[in-house]
């Protein structure tokens, strides 16, 4: 039986010496400190070795807690994730619709499930219709789905929540009526469910439309779309979560979480994954096992929505006071930032000075290090890494700048004029940086015409939100010396 692939990530290497056992990274650079068992285990699985065999020669570790382990150092970019583990033992999985309205949708959806990748025995399919002004029933042509009808609407909540009470499988697995599950949804997610404590996880989220440029923006900036990259946290003051269009959760976490708050027309899936990680369940990201969403494809409609979400933050952050939005700054990068603003607000190039001697001083400190522990690096390769770590830095600065307070910059721009050019830079900066990494079928003027009021909306909604809640923890940030 085939298990998880892992290997090395490029420009990362193990290290054994008098010191210890060390796994470093050369781009970025970084050195973790790794005890004896789980160094051996990564020489093992570097030299093409799988988890599985290696757990089965050792009977005093235990795969389901090695496998956390090594998901999260896939999640730290140290691993790469090759291969998906087999499926031993196909567990029961209740698939969830709820759906009000939506017939044609619906009709499709059920289409995609039909040609699932996984064991017909082994799985149901319960519909939840909240009040639809024509019956489900009667369109309804897939064998086998049940159907529970609301004769008024109660919100998706209450809907996720009915459909669970009326389930037997093993897994609730999640999906809204306006996507369409991809072959092996469940085949390439279920898996992950090996890891230990894993209470819930969510797949890749696409875009269903594709042929105008609102599809292909919607495509990448989605905020259904979780990204490319492995995510994993358990009980952290961090606000991930994975959305409910493709979510997957094991029925002891959610009953242990009470499901869904019903109630909330928006942002119950984050309130959900909150509860779940602060009952100390992880929650996992996996960037496949995908659906293809049906976003709303018209401007108006797009931007009413992210509104909405921008309604939910503060209800969210009032009633999980423990988590944050955390903000992790570097010292000499911190600072640098502080000196480049400077020098916008001041109209005065001399702040600029300071910021290239706190970035000399910071690429000799990286260089000092890694000779320290005999790391072979060329020296230009060290300010390319350090030069990354900073367009990282402030890519996060101004990115949350522009998501909160784009508005009172340039609205305070009318009584100090440079506002207007360092929240211009903020704009295009974060534009310019997520036009590269999301890399839309778009020209870039394109991708800036539908970025600039997505946010603007949800800044939008965030003050609403807020001003509704009597409560303003949104603006609130917990920086973190890294």
């Amino acid at each position: 039986m085939k298990g998880f692939g892992f290997s090395l990530a490029a420009d990362t290497y193990l290290r054994e010496d008098p010191d210890g056992y060390f796994l470093v990274s050369r781009l970025p650079v970084r050195i973790l400190r790794l005890n004896e068992p789980l160094y051996r285990l990564l020489v093992y699985i570097s030299g093409g070795g799988e988890l599985t065999y290696y757990a089965s020669h050792h009977p005093e570790l235990d795969e389901k807690k090695l496998t956390r382990t090594i998901l999260s150092l896939v999640a730290g970019g140290y691993l790469k994730l090759d291969g998906i583990a087999e499926i031993e033992e196909y567990p029961a999985v209740s698939i969830i619709i709820p759906v009000k309205d939506q017939p044609e949708d619906l009709v499709e959806c059920l289409q995609t499930l039909e040609n699932l990748d996984y064991p017909k025995d082994r799985l149901e399919t319960i519909v939840v219709d909240d009040g639809s002004q024509k019956e489900v029933f009667g369109i309804v042509e897939s064998p086998g789905v049940k159907i529970i009808r609301h004769a008024a609407s109660r919100g998706q909540a209450a809907c996720r929540n009915i459909g669970a009470e009326n389930s037997r499988g093993e897994i609730l697995a999640f999906i809204d009526a306006d996507c369409m599950a991809g072959k092996k949804w469940l085949k390439e997610i279920v898996p992950f469910f090996k890891a230990a404590g894993i209470g819930a996880a969510g797949g890749y989220v696409d875009g269903y439309y594709k042929d105008s440029f609102l599809d292909r923006y919607e495509q990448v900036s989605s905020s259904l779309n979780m990204g490319k990259r492995l995510l994993i946290e358990g009980r952290t003051d961090s606000s991930f979560y994975v959305p409910t269009a493709n979510m997957l959760v094991t029925r002891e976490a959610f009953a242990a979480a009470g499901g869904f708050k019903a109630g909330m027309s928006v942002g119950e899936d984050v309130d959900f994954c909150w509860r779940l990680r602060n009952l100390g369940y992880t929650l996992l990201y996996v960037p496949f096992g995908g659906v293809a969403h049906k976003h709303r494809n018209r401007l108006g409609r797009m931007l009413q929505r992210r509104g909405d979400y921008g309604t939910s933050e503060a209800i969210l952050y009032r009633t999980h006071r423990d988590k944050k939005k955390i903000f992790s700054v570097p010292v000499f990068s911190g600072l640098s930032f502080l000196a480049l603003s400077l020098a916008i607000l001041l109209v005065n190039a001399w702040p600029v000075a300071p910021m290239l001697v706190l970035f000399g001083v910071d690429v000799w400190r990286k260089y000092a290090l890694l000779l320290k522990f005999d790391v072979e690096l060329p020296f230009q390769q060290v300010i390319l890494s350090t030069i990354r770590s900073y367009v990282s830095l402030f890519y996060f600065a101004f990115f949350h700048l522009m998501r909160y307070y784009l508005i009172p910059i340039f609205a305070l721009g009318f009584l100090w004029h440079p506002l207007w050019v360092f929240g211009g830079l903020a704009l295009i900066y974060t534009s310019v940086v997520d036009y590269c990494v999301k890399k839309p079928k778009l020209l870039y003027p394109v991708f800036l015409f539908f970025y600039l009021p997505e946010h603007l909306a949800y800044q939008v909604g965030v003050f609403l939100g807020c001003f509704k809640q009597k409560y303003f923890g949104s603006y609130i940030l917990s920086f973190r010396h890294s």
